[in-house]
Protein backbone atom coordinates (compact mmCIF):
# COMPACT_ATOMS: atom_id res chain seq x y z
CA UNK A 1 0.00 0.00 0.00
CA UNK A 2 1.34 3.57 -1.20
CA UNK A 3 1.15 6.73 1.43
CA UNK A 4 -1.94 8.17 -0.55
CA UNK A 5 -3.68 4.68 -0.34
CA UNK A 6 -2.90 4.36 3.28
CA UNK A 7 -3.83 7.87 3.79
CA UNK A 8 -7.17 6.90 2.41
CA UNK A 9 -8.07 4.31 4.13
CA UNK A 10 -7.63 6.28 7.29
CA UNK A 11 -9.44 9.43 6.33
CA UNK A 12 -12.15 6.82 5.16
CA UNK A 13 -11.75 5.26 8.99
CA UNK A 14 -11.99 8.43 10.20
CA UNK A 15 -14.95 9.60 8.28
CA UNK A 16 -17.33 6.55 10.28
CA UNK A 17 -16.10 7.44 13.53
CA UNK A 18 -19.32 8.49 15.68
CA UNK A 19 -17.53 8.52 19.12
CA UNK A 20 -17.01 12.10 20.06
CA UNK A 21 -13.93 11.36 22.51
CA UNK A 22 -12.01 9.50 19.91
CA UNK A 23 -12.41 12.08 17.38
CA UNK A 24 -11.09 14.57 20.08
CA UNK A 25 -8.49 12.10 20.88
CA UNK A 26 -7.48 11.63 17.01
CA UNK A 27 -7.64 16.26 17.25
CA UNK A 28 -5.10 16.32 20.13
CA UNK A 29 -2.29 13.62 18.24
CA UNK A 30 -2.65 15.34 15.20
CA UNK A 31 -2.42 18.69 16.73
CA UNK A 32 0.77 17.17 18.42
CA UNK A 33 -0.77 18.07 21.98
CA UNK A 34 -0.74 14.47 23.15
CA UNK A 35 0.12 12.82 26.92
CA UNK A 36 3.96 12.47 26.69
CA UNK A 37 4.43 11.94 30.74
CA UNK A 38 3.02 11.93 34.27
CA UNK A 39 4.02 13.72 37.62
CA UNK A 40 4.97 12.05 40.61
CA UNK A 41 1.14 12.43 41.54
CA UNK A 42 -0.78 10.95 38.35
CA UNK A 43 -1.33 13.98 36.14
CA UNK A 44 -1.01 13.91 32.53
CA UNK A 45 1.55 16.07 31.16
CA UNK A 46 1.14 17.06 27.42
CA UNK A 47 3.69 17.77 25.20
CA UNK A 48 3.55 21.43 25.43
CA UNK A 49 3.45 20.99 29.43
CA UNK A 50 6.21 18.88 29.39
CA UNK A 51 8.68 20.88 27.83
CA UNK A 52 7.79 23.75 29.55
CA UNK A 53 8.31 21.70 32.75
CA UNK A 54 11.87 20.97 31.86
CA UNK A 55 12.66 24.36 30.67
CA UNK A 56 11.98 25.68 34.39
CA UNK A 57 13.41 22.77 36.03
CA UNK A 58 16.54 23.99 33.69
CA UNK A 59 16.23 27.32 35.02
CA UNK A 60 15.78 26.64 38.50
CA UNK A 61 19.32 24.73 38.13
CA UNK A 62 20.86 27.42 36.36
CA UNK A 63 19.84 29.81 39.17
CA UNK A 64 21.27 27.47 41.58
CA UNK A 65 18.72 25.26 42.96
CA UNK A 66 20.40 21.98 45.07
CA UNK A 67 20.49 19.16 43.21
CA UNK A 68 21.25 15.63 43.70
CA UNK A 69 23.53 12.70 42.53
CA UNK A 70 21.82 9.28 41.51
CA UNK A 71 24.27 8.19 44.44
CA UNK A 72 22.75 10.75 46.81
CA UNK A 73 19.60 9.98 46.35
CA UNK A 74 20.21 5.88 46.60
CA UNK A 75 21.66 6.76 49.66
CA UNK A 76 18.69 8.59 51.01
CA UNK A 77 16.17 6.26 49.79
CA UNK A 78 17.86 3.16 51.28
CA UNK A 79 18.34 4.82 54.60
CA UNK A 80 14.23 5.92 55.30
CA UNK A 81 12.74 3.86 57.06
Amino acid sequence: MNLEQHKTKIIQKVKNIQDDNLLNQIDTVLNGNYVVAFTIEGKPLTKNQYVSHIESISESIAKGTKTFTTEEVKKYIFSVK
